[in-house]
């Protein structure tokens, strides 16, 4: 059973791992250099300018979301090998990370689906939906849920690292420091959502990216030796 959970936390973390690398740091230079989007100016601008490879992020987004459930739940395998205080911070692990799934999907499911249809179609009656949706807009529904979405992912990391306690200090640190600035960009994001799209936003971005990235090595290499 031991050796099962840990190749699940493993094989879960490598999905993830997949995921953060394509849909961020590889999903951002493949638009860049093939068909970026200019900065927002309008709908009809964007409609203009849109092509599927756009896309691609989000498309790989779905082995982040996925891989994120598919850890969690290998945690949570090992639930009544736990005491009773790591087994309540396990299920609020399991709980927040549902909510952000579900939340990121719809995201995505917007923007591969729904906004992509208005921007083939475009109209100019699609304007105020397009602007409310698209991601393109920095100031769009979907940025606001996008925020709050890995806010809860966040929370989700900061009750999981209480599991790591005794067995893997760093990667308990890690997973709480990226519950502090998860709830931390949320309350940026209420002060002003404009300072997503600047060179601060976008740098913090970044280093969230390689954080994530380094925390799946860490729990991967951690759970692979556990399971030789």
């Amino acid at each position: 059973m031991e050796v099962s959970r840990n190749r699940a936390i493993a094989n879960s973390a490598l999905v993830a791992l997949t995921g953060y690398i394509t849909s961020g740091p590889l999903g951002f230079l493949l638009v860049y250099y093939v068909k970026p989007q200019p900065s927002w100016i309008s709908p009809e601008v964007f409609a203009a300018n849109y092509h599927i490879v756009q896309d691609l992020p989000y498309y790989f987004g779905f082995l982040l979301i996925g891989g994120m459930v598919m850890l969690v739940t290998g945690h949570c395998l090992d639930f009544n090998n736990e005491n009773s205080g790591k087994r309540f911070r396990l299920l609020a692990a399991f709980g927040f990370t549902i909510a952000f799934f579900v939340i990121i999907s719809f995201n995505y499911i917007c923007q591969t689906t729904f906004v992509r249809q208005l921007a083939l179609n475009y109209e100019p009656e699609y304007d105020s939906t397009i602007a409310s949706f698209s991601m393109a807009n920095p100031m769009s529904l979907c940025w606001a849920i996008e925020i709050w979405g890995y806010g809860f992912l966040g929370v989700a990391t900061w009750f999981l690292s209480g599991y790591y306690s005794g067995k893997n200090r760093t990667i308990q640190i890690l997973l709480w420091i990226n519950g502090m600035v998860s709830i931390a960009t949320i309350v940026l994001m209420i002060i002003d959502m404009d300072w997503l799209m600047t060179p601060i936003g976008l740098s913090a971005y970044f280093v969230w990216n390689v954080l994530m990235i380094v925390l799946m090595i860490l729990i991967y290499n951690y759970s692979r030796k556990l399971t030789s």
